[in-house]
């Protein structure tokens, strides 16, 4: 599990050009036997058994980034941002830009106090209209011999560290991680002929809409959906308290209430049975944002959210724990299988 997170989360995927990811993820599940199929928005999609309930397994594949939308005269770059970037995270970093012609690396740079002066205001946060990305040549011409146009995705350089043995810390650790697990439940579970129809589907465009979760759900109308995804933790410094402690290493968290939606009662009550009739560690959750799980919600799925706990969401350094990764998939595994004993709606 931690050498194919390690695989995944270096694998670029900006929301709406998930192509290489996409690619990976078919590679691995063909690797176990296991045919996948493409929807029309990008979603990818391996069923297992043919019969009985369908229930839902949802990860989304794509990743924060960056996107090029003008070639300056003096060759750098002008970017927007897709998907939620602290405007704080972006100087001072490396991207790589996927081009035609391969990658290119680039520098969002900053103006060093050296040249600063008076009017200038120190203290200000660079705003994404005011970023450029500087790629190492001196006009227009030389940027677009190395092959950058606009519309170019970049992604921001990968380095994945460890704090002791357990916690991971990367830039798309949200939400490789969730795909790392589906992966990893689809090789318990592709050969157990459950009286039940699971999809797992790695969706596309989560941090820009939930598109790609909107579409499953129009699609295929299932009957129960567990949206696969990470949990802001509170047990970071400088986290508050206005939150209950959801904490690495606690285990899963149930992402009862976000921004966009309420967890199906009737599902909390099946993830806690079976959490403990297992013995996997459970944790409740409630804060902001949202899930693929809401989108999918909408199409009459008793939809319950489970999120990996991870500290810095949406920044250079999300923190989450290996060990809850692997509770996480065996708490799949065992749902596939209560639900197959005919848990009802």
């Amino acid at each position: 599990m931690k050498e194919l997170l390690e695989q995944l989360i270096r694998v670029p995927g900006v929301s709406g050009y998930e192509d290489d990811i996409r690619e990976f993820i078919r590679a691995k599940a063909g690797a176990m036997g296991v045919k996948t199929e493409e929807d029309n928005i990008g979603n990818l999609i391996a069923t297992v058994g043919d019969k009985g309930p369908l229930v839902m397994f949802m990860a989304h594949m794509d990743e924060l980034g960056l996107i090029v939308t003008r070639i300056e005269d003096d060759g750098s770059l002008r970017v927007r941002k897709v998907g939620g970037i602290d405007d704080r995270t972006l100087v001072g970093r490396v991207v790589e830009i996927k081009t035609e012609k391969g990658e290119v690396t680039g520098v969002l740079g900053l103006k060093p106090p050296h040249l600063m002066t008076e009017s200038d205001d120190k203290k200000k946060v660079v705003s994404w209209e005011e970023v450029r990305v500087d790629v190492g040549t001196r006009s227009r011409k030389e940027t677009e011999k190395l092959g950058v146009r606009v519309l170019d995705p970049m992604v921001f350089k990968k380095d994945i560290t460890y704090l002791g043995k357990d916690i991971v810390c990367a830039r798309a650790v949200d939400n490789r991680m969730g795909c790392a697990i589906l992966l990893d439940a689809l090789g318990e579970l592709k050969d157990r002929r459950l009286p039940i129809t699971i999809k797992f589907v790695w969706s596309v465009q989560e941090e820009t809409g939930l598109k790609g979760a909107k579409v499953a759900g129009f699609t295929y109308h299932p009957d129960f959906m567990f949206a696969v995804d990470t949990m802001t933790s509170t047990d970071g410094p400088k986290q508050g308290e206005t939150y209950e402690k959801v904490l690495l290493g606690g285990g899963p968290a149930m992402r009862m209430f976000d921004n966009y939606a309420i967890a199906s009662p009737k599902m909390r009550k099946l993830v806690e049975q079976v959490a403990k009739a297992n013995r996997i560690p459970l944790q409740y959750g409630s804060g902001g944002g949202t899930t693929d799980g809401s989108a999918v919600q909408d199409f009459g799925a008793l939809m319950m959210a489970l999120g990996i706990p991870m500290r810095y969401t949406h920044s250079p350094t999300e923190c989450a724990s290996i060990r809850d990764m692997e509770n996480m998939s065996r708490l799949i595994v065992k749902l596939a299988e209560r639900i197959a004993k005919g848990e009802k709606k």
